[in-house]
């Protein structure tokens, strides 16, 4: 669907994108850009692995805004239209509908030189106003010691399991997906709330366990408080690193893709520069800087081959995997929030 999107939107966008086209052949070279992003390790990983080699090719200064949430960002972008304090926001993949919907997002054109990576990335990971960097598969995260492993989402429902499944809470990034999963797992889409709401409510029998954060869910798993939880690939290897004797497996319905990714805020004054960082961001001498951070797949497929071979099994995922990759809908599901929220409540209560 977002394949279709983009190929439709792309042309049609494409001449919005060079209006005042001109003015961006004629933009000064800025002293510095800024980059809404996370704080932390990821903006460690961000001055490391894009700021410092694009200061060392273009002389410009990059500077990380690090001070908001992702929604909060959007809201800073759509106050500051008019006075072009922002050139590039980083966001996920389920926080982007809602910058599409404020109009605080430039249109990409995938023609600019300016822009010459986007034509080798993964076609799906390429849209309108945004591009994703890095991204992960949602499958199953389990104990080693499990007699019988999972293999399919149905499995995190076995009663043995009582007590000892951990799932994000609702107000987490991916605090609805047990939802989604839940539909998946009876052989429905991920649309099918009353499906996924079903499986909520036996879930809530088995008393799982319910993490404020992601870092609560590597805690449960790596203390073996938890036997089993829809989790990320990438975090899975986090743990392992940390000694946890888990292992992650992509379930028989597909893992659930979550991506992060950049766009250019609106009315940047610097946006010729702002595209050439998030070329940058796109480049496969760069991407593999953020599977060693975090263990995260680039959105270029040519970083796998510059991987060492320690890394290489964590960023990959093979054709079929891919292929099976469940895409979900951001946009319903930014507009479901409430609603489903609400239901989540009542169902978890």
């Amino acid at each position: 669907m977002r394949r279709r999107e983009f190929l439709a939107g792309s042309t049609a966008l494409a001449s919005a994108a060079l209006t005042g086209a001109g003015t961006i052949e004629a933009q000064a070279k800025p002293e510095k850009i800024v980059v809404m992003t996370w704080g932390g390790f990821n903006a460690e990983a961000v001055e490391k692995g894009i700021n410092k080699p694009f200061f060392e090719k273009y002389g410009v200064k990059v500077v990380n805004d690090t001070g908001s949430a992702p929604a909060e960002r959007i809201t800073k972008l759509k106050v500051s239209l008019a006075d072009h304090s922002y050139d590039v926001v980083n966001l996920g993949d389920g926080h982007f509908p809602q910058a599409i919907k404020q109009g605080v997002l430039e249109t990409l054109d995938p023609r600019s030189p300016d822009l010459s990576n986007l034509k080798d990335l993964y076609p799906t990971m390429v849209r309108p106003h945004w591009v994703t960097n890095y991204y992960t598969a949602i499958g199953i995260t389990y104990a080693r010691s499990l007699k019988t492993p999972p293999s399919s989402f149905a499995d995190i429902w076995r009663p043995e399991f009582k007590g000892r499944i951990v799932i994000p809470d609702v107000s987490h990034t991916i605090g609805l997906y047990p939802v989604v999963i839940g539909a998946l797992a009876q052989g429905k889409p991920p649309k099918d709330a009353d499906a996924g709401f079903e499986m909520l409510k036996k879930l809530a029998d088995l008393k799982p366990i319910v993490a404020k954060d992601t870092d609560s869910i590597m805690n449960a798993l790596q203390s073996g408080e938890a036997l089993i939880a829809p989790f990320y690939k990438s975090q899975t290897y986090s743990i392992q690193d940390k000694g946890a004797q888990v292992d992650w497996v992509y379930p028989k319905e597909g893992g659930v893709e979550l991506s992060w990714g950049y766009g250019v805020a609106k009315n940047s004054k610097n946006r010729i520069w702002a595209e050439r960082w998030i070329n940058m961001a796109m480049d496969p001498d760069i991407q593999p800087h953020f599977t060693g951070w975090g263990n995260y797949p680039g959105s270029n497929p040519k970083m796998l081959a510059k991987l060492d071979a320690k890394l290489r099994p964590r960023a990959d995922f093979t054709a079929e995997q891919l292929k099976g990759m469940v895409i979900l809908d951001h946009e319903f599901m930014s507009d479901k929030r409430a609603e489903w929220t609400e239901r989540w409540n009542r169902v978890m209560a």
